[in-house]
């Protein structure tokens, strides 16, 4: 005669996969789950949070049905330049279990900022501005104007520094070429 003893059903095991694809106000999460502990998996998904260790209780975005094995969720509404935690949790009929936490920070928001139209000042210099209405929720250390004979100039080309702060400013573009 032999016997055995079967093993007792227990909640799932997993873990939290590397947040990816992180924007201001959205980014995708998911977790792995290597084994169902003994019962079928009846909810997958991740729980995240402003604030540590977020749970079921907290925001929950369930993944598609499944068992065991890799899944994603995209995670929208979120704010920019703000630090989120996140958990995988699985649920079977032994109950809720989580992966690790893991945090990530969400693209900063950039400040608003309109340009005034540029006019000559002389054969060689000009005069431009801008002024920036809203500053993404992060003070604004530095604006002023960028210029190139090229169409959409950026900070690699030329570029003055007025300032900083909300609000209109002047700028004084020097050594331009005549006729151009």
């Amino acid at each position: 005669e032999l016997s055995f003893t079967t093993n007792e059903n227990s909640v799932p095991i997993l873990t939290t996969d590397a947040v990816s694809s992180i924007t201001q106000t959205s980014a995708v999460a998911g977790g792995t789950i290597t084994s169902d502990g003994g019962s079928a998996i009846e909810q997958r998904g991740v729980c995240w949070s402003t604030s540590p260790m977020p749970d079921t209780e907290d925001n929950v975005v369930n993944a598609a049905s499944g068992g065991t094995g890799k899944f994603t969720c995209p995670i929208t509404g979120l704010t920019g330049n703000s630090k989120y935690y996140v958990r995988a949790f699985a649920t079977n009929s032994e109950g809720t279990a989580y992966g690790h936490e893991t945090s990530f920070t969400t693209s900063p928001v950039l400040p608003s900022v309109t340009t005034t139209a540029p006019r000559p000042a002389s054969t060689s210099t000009g005069t431009s501005g801008g002024n920036v209405t809203d500053n993404g929720g992060s003070p604004v250390t530095v604006r002023g104007v960028c210029w190139s004979t090229s169409q959409n100039p950026t900070v690699e080309d030329h570029f003055t520094e007025n300032g900083e702060g909300n609000g209109s400013f002047t700028s004084s573009i020097i050594g331009l070429a005549q006729n151009t």
